[in-house]
This record gives structure tokens, sequence and C-alpha cells, in this order.
């Protein structure tokens, strides 16, 4: 791994000095399992004068926090720091910090706070390639309906340095939307880092690294401890080549009979078990063509480099080995291969898409029928055709 410039060299010295230690994702960085294994970790953390904000055992969340900044607030911060021994390093782990560490004042801001506590602080943020970052970005926002892009139109919105699917505004900070190019995007931290700030970019899983580890390397913990391991099911799961096309479909029909993301429980869960349940096992979507990646790799080329000199002092080739692979990686999506199987997906969608409206505006008739539904759609997905006329009656 490549590691913040000078800090490891600098940890032995820096731990007299308590830290105010904040990990902030970046998204799809894996902070999940991050954070159950901190979780578990706690008492092995506290051995070492590290105390976690764990948000299943301690309020205020991480998260929380967080919008406290976006707000231009500090009392959930100063009641925090305050409950804190003096001497201690002071833990904290959730992606959303990545929005208000891109604007300068919150992280002036943030820098007074810590240093009113005696705490010093120190950034760190995951950073993944971004031929992987936009395609595991285009699965995430897909999965939760926030749009019906092609993967194409996706990329070059990604490129033109816009999010359309995502919220324009948190707290007081007008969320950036070029999140893909480092350089720019990370320029408040870059300068920081500069003027002192300890920041410390870590380039996502390359080279088999397990981010957790990379995590603890980071903060001066040592390695060599029985860190435990968390369940398989704190790794995020995304679709596969099926779920991402069924994905869409179901997003453009919820756009068509304007059902709004935010009035679907739980609604990031429907295609992931969706899936399950049919017991798909299909690859994992890459929606790459050959042109495409070259187009993603030359956009971000020079700004690359600038970003990997200032944040390691290195080429982003050297530090980002692993991108050779993913050049080579070959397209994979799902495309109906007869009639009769874009029939059965658009049944499906369909059959998901009445469970929905259901859920929204339940009846005591709809609790009786759509489970016999449910369990015939499983058994064969075309009998839902015919709700194709019912809901277009309904």
């Amino acid at each position: 791994m490549t590691s913040d410039a000078g800090f490891q060299n600098s940890t032995s010295k820096s731990r007299d000095q308590p830290l105010l230690i904040l990990h902030a994702g970046t998204h799809k960085t894996a902070s999940t399992y991050i954070q159950e294994r901190l979780h578990l970790n706690r008492d092995l953390l506290k051995q070492q004068s590290i105390v976690y904000q764990d948000p299943c055992c301690d309020r205020p969340k991480a998260k929380k926090l967080a919008g406290e900044l976006c707000k231009h607030r500090e009392k959930r911060w100063r009641r925090m720091l305050s409950n804190h021994k003096q001497g201690q390093h002071i833990l904290l782990s959730a992606e959303q910090f990545s929005v208000p560490l891109t604007d300068q004042k919150c992280i002036e801001h943030l820098e007074e706070i810590a240093k009113s506590f005696g705490l010093k602080l120190h950034i760190v943020i995951f950073i993944r390639s971004q031929l992987d970052y936009i395609n595991s970005r285009y699965i995430y926002s897909l999965r939760r309906f926030y749009h019906c892009q092609t993967f194409e139109e996706f990329v070059a919105n990604a490129l033109a340095g816009e999010m359309h699917s995502e919220r324009q505004q948190r707290g007081r900070i007008q969320r950036r939307q070029d999140v893909f190019n480092f350089w720019t995007y990370f320029q408040p931290l870059l300068e920081a880092k500069k003027s002192g700030l300890r920041v410390s970019f870590i380039p996502f899983k390359q080279s088999g690294n397990d981010p957790f580890h990379d995590l603890i390397s980071a903060i001066g913990a040592s390695p060599n401890q029985a860190w435990k391991k968390c369940a398989g099911r704190h790794f995020n799961r995304s679709p596969g080549t099926r779920g991402v096309w069924m994905a869409r479909l179901l997003s453009q029909k919820l756009k068509e009979y304007k059902i709004s993301t935010r009035s679907i429980d739980n609604s990031s869960q429907i295609i992931l078990r969706e899936e399950q349940q049919r017991r798909w096992n299909d690859p994992a979507f890459w929606g790459y063509s050959r042109r495409l990646k070259n187009q993603v790799i030359r956009h971000f080329k020079n700004d690359n480099d600038k970003f990997a000199k200032a944040a390691w002092g290195t080429s982003w080739s050297t530090s980002f080995p692993d991108d050779i692979e993913l050049q080579k990686q070959k397209k994979q999506i799902f495309q109906p291969q007869s009639v009769e199987e874009e029939e059965t997906m658009h049944a499906i969608v369909i059959h998901l898409l009445r469970r929905i409206r259901h859920q929204i505006k339940p009846s005591l008739v709809n609790q009786i029928t759509d489970p016999a539904e449910r369990i015939a759609s499983l058994l064969s997905p075309s009998i839902t055709l015919r709700a194709i006329q019912r809901i277009k009656a309904s």
C-alpha cells in the first residue's frame, strides 16, 4: 500500500498528542465492513488508547456529527468530546464525513473544535479507482432507484462532473458533483494537508490489501494483533447482471407511475431479495466497452497523476497497480436472449411494482391475494403477465 508520506515515520512522535481521527469513507469503499470490525475490536483499540465512537453503543452517532458539520453547528461535538478522557485518541467512522470535508470552512471549523479539546485532527479517506468506482456507484444508485439511466449515460454524467441522481444540498453545504475527480473534489483537503493537517489517503483494495488493516496501520495502531473478523453479511452485496437490468426497468416503471423512492420501505433490498429468492447466481455487472473504458482513463489521467503526487508523492499507476486488471476486464451485462425471456423479466418487474404500490397503499384484499401471487410468481414468473392488465386498470 502507498501510505501517507511521512505519516508512518512520525507515528511514534505524534502518539504523545491525542488525536481526533475521522475515517470519512469515501462512498463504496467497504465502510460498513470496516465499521463492523471496529465494533468487534473496540476493546483491542482501547488497549492502544484509541476510543472508537461506536454507533451501536455511543451517542451521538458519527453520521449525526457529520450532519452537524454540514449545518455549521458544534453543540453535539463539544458534548461528545467533553465526555472522553484526556490523553485518549478518539476514532469516528462515517462515509457522510466526506461531504463536509470538501468544504474549507468545515475543515477549519473541525480543526478549531479539536484544538479546543487538546486534540490533533487526522483525516483518513479511501480512494477507489474511477473505473471501479463509477461502475460500483452506478449499481448502487440504480438498485436504490435514484435514476433509470443506461450505464453509458451515467458515465457521460460522471465525466461531466454531474450526479443528477443524488441530493444537491446537505445542510448549508452545496454537495459537490465532481465526486470522481479526486484532484478537484478533495482540493480543500489537499490544501489543508499542505498547511499541516494530517490527511491519509489510502488506495482502496490494491494488491489484495484488507481495508480494515490499511486503516489500522494508517492510524498508528499495531497491525500485529488478533483482530476479530466479521461475518460475510457485512460486505455490501451488489446485484448481478440480471438484477441490474431489472433494477433499471423497475426504476422506469416507478417513474412512469410517479412513485417516489422515499415512499418505498427498504428500497435498497428489493432487487437483492428478488435475486436471492429466485436463486439467481449471476456474474458481477461490468458495464464498460473497450471504448468507454479508454475514454474514462484518458479523461482522468492528468488529474489523477496530480492527485497522486500531492497525496502520496508518486504516480497514479504506482498507487493503483490493479488498474491493469480492470482494463483487461470484459464487458458483463444482461440482455434477454428471446422474446419469452424478456416477457418473463417484465412479468417479474410488474409483480414487484404491484407489491410496492400495495405496500404504499395497503388494502385487506391485497393482504390476502399478494402472498398467493408471490408464490405463483416464484414458481412461474410468466403467470404475473396477467397482472399487467390489472395494474393498467387499477
